[in-house]
């Protein structure tokens, strides 16, 4: 039986989409030590990038990478400094402060990689986690402006509310689901107990922004014009170039009429049937490409 998941194909596309959107500063969630060796061995990324970790390098105990939740940074700009902190949940944030000057105006950018816990009942959880890690970061003094940005897990709109004061999200990321069924077809494969099983469009959103950035900025120095500031989808294409073809079974109306029993396991078992060409996208979620507007003696521009 063919892998399901084809994970050579969906890193090798995720490189390319990263390769594409040519970022200043990358934030990466769930990064395992295989996609971190190939990413590194990258010619693009070894000759404009500084690496928060490396396979192999001295530190790769001290991060997540080894447990499979790696959250990794990279960055055009040297990383004036580097902190790791755990979270609650034993996965650990990755902080960078990098220094940047345009027109003589110099730029002290604090920016952190974070993937909050998961499911849907962990609300409060993750409203904790953040607020811990919010605060923690605000006791660093060496930065003018903050960008926090991963997957949060924020399955409900509601839970905007639990960014702390302070802290802004992005506009123009309304409307930019991260987690969509309807259109990333892989949801099904990757997750086949839930999509077919235990009737989450009955329960939860099919659309959401699990992932998310936000800012925010001191009294001195540069800060966000909220308003110019950019948010677009990107690793939100097929692996494979040609069309995918849609689900045949409307998205809740199948796991209403299936429920449990051997239906369920038919069904389960049928996706692993499917050419990968059918449905394989990089990843379960699609990442987030901001290219932020910065306001202050002069008007400059960085991009996430």
């Amino acid at each position: 039986m063919p892998e399901v998941l084809q994970h050579t194909k969906r890193f090798q596309k995720s490189i390319q989409e990263l390769e594409r959107v040519d970022a200043d500063v990358i934030g990466l969630n769930e990064v395992t030590q295989c996609f971190l060796g190939m990413l590194s061995e990258e010619a693009w990324v070894r000759n404009n990038y500084m690496l928060s970790t490396v396979c192999g390098g001295e530190d790769l105990g001290n991060t997540a990478v080894a447990r499979k939740f790696g959250n990794v940074l990279l960055s055009r700009v040297p990383f004036a400094s580097l902190r790791h902190f755990e979270m609650a949940s034993g996965r650990e944030a990755v902080a960078a402060i990098v220094h940047t000057s345009h027109d003589g105006l110099q730029n002290r950018t604090l920016v952190t990689s974070v993937h909050l816990i998961a499911f849907p009942t962990q609300v409060a959880q993750r409203a904790s986690e953040l607020e811990s890690l919010t605060s923690r970061l605000a006791i660093v003094d060496e930065w003018d402006l903050a960008v926090v940005l991963g997957d949060f897990n924020f399955h409900f709109e509601t839970e905007s509310s639990s960014i702390p004061d302070g802290w802004t999200e992005l506009p123009a990321a309304q409307g930019k689901y991260t987690w969509d069924m309807a259109a990333n077809p892989m949801i099904r494969h990757y997750l086949p107990k839930v999509w077919w099983g235990i009737g989450w469009s009955l329960l939860w959103p099919v659309q959401m922004r699990l992932d998310r950035i936000i800012v925010a900025s001191r009294n001195r120095g540069s800060h966000v014009d909220l308003h110019a500031s950019s948010v677009k989808l990107f690793a939100d294409v097929p692996v494979h170039e040609g069309p995918v073809r849609e689900a045949t079974e409307p998205i809740g109306i199948l796991m209403k009429l299936i429920g449990f029993g051997p239906a369920l396991v038919q069904h389960v078992l049928s996706h692993r049937r499917q050419s990968w060409e059918d449905y394989l996208f990089p990843s379960d979620h699609f990442g987030l490409f901001t290219d932020l507007a910065l306001i202050s003696e002069t008007t400059v521009g960085a991009r996430m």
